[in-house]
């Protein structure tokens, strides 16, 4: 998905983490672009920089390199959107063909289009899909509620026990291969998902009415204190999932 000049570019942003070990490696920052591009509101950037380069943030040696190189970012950005735009974005990887160091770059991909997703999660997972998925009764929001466990399941393997406790029977290694199988369908129905998302909030906003309101509990900012009274900030308590 990624060219080999932005594939370079974004190397040399991820290099300025004063902290590389908190800070995405490239395919998982490939994969948060793509969750941002997908996710069916505006972003600032500023919100992205956390995922990106973890808690220390990145240092440039001055404002003009900076700018140089956030300018890469975007534009990579700016592509993608575009294919979005056009009904060219695509699930990025050929699993007709899997090897190990793809299935590795895979697992990556998922990671940072997972947390691409938690930027907006209550977009995502608003309370009527919750409530649709509980009772049985909406095949999409099953279809949703099941494609963002795939997308996690991949991410975060040693969540695998606590998302599927039904599948109990099976070795971590036999759904983790189950899970990645069924990646590409998941990610098609979050993409159509955004797309029905994106094609109401355009059409509130052509009625003059502004952006419509997505009604949700207060949200908790991702430095604020953890509600559970851990005494850690809520991006690396509760927030994590």
């Amino acid at each position: 998905m990624l060219t080999t000049v932005e594939r370079d570019n974004l190397e040399k942003l991820l290099a300025h983490a004063v902290n590389p070990a908190e800070a995405f490696n490239i395919d998982q920052l490939e994969g948060y672009l793509f969750g941002v591009v997908i996710t069916p509101d505006v972003t600032d950037p500023e919100e992205w920089f956390a995922d990106i380069f973890g808690e220390a943030l990145a240092s440039f040696p001055s404002t003009k390199q900076a700018n140089k190189t956030f300018g890469h970012l975007g534009a990579v950005y700016n592509r993608l959107n575009g294919l979005r735009l056009e009904g060219e974005l695509k699930f990025p990887f050929d699993l007709d063909h899997p090897t190990p160091e793809m299935l590795d770059r895979l697992r990556d991909w998922a990671f940072g289009l997972d947390k691409a997703l938690t930027l907006r999660s209550y977009i995502w997972v608003p309370d009527e899909v919750l409530d649709a998925a509980d009772q049985d009764d909406d095949d999409e929001a099953d279809d949703i509620m099941v494609s963002l466990m795939i997308v996690l399941g991949v991410a975060q393997p040693d969540q695998i026990p606590e998302i599927f406790d039904d599948m109990a029977e099976q070795s971590e290694g036999e759904i983790l291969a189950s899970l990645i199988k069924q990646l590409p369908v998941a990610v098609e129905t979050l993409q159509a998902y955004g797309e029905e998302l994106e094609q109401e909030r355009q059409a509130g906003l052509a009625e003059g009415g502004g952006p419509k309101p997505v009604v949700r509990d207060e949200k908790i900012g991702r430095n604020d204190p953890c509600p559970c009274g851990s005494g850690k900030k809520y991006k690396k308590c509760c927030g994590l999932n």
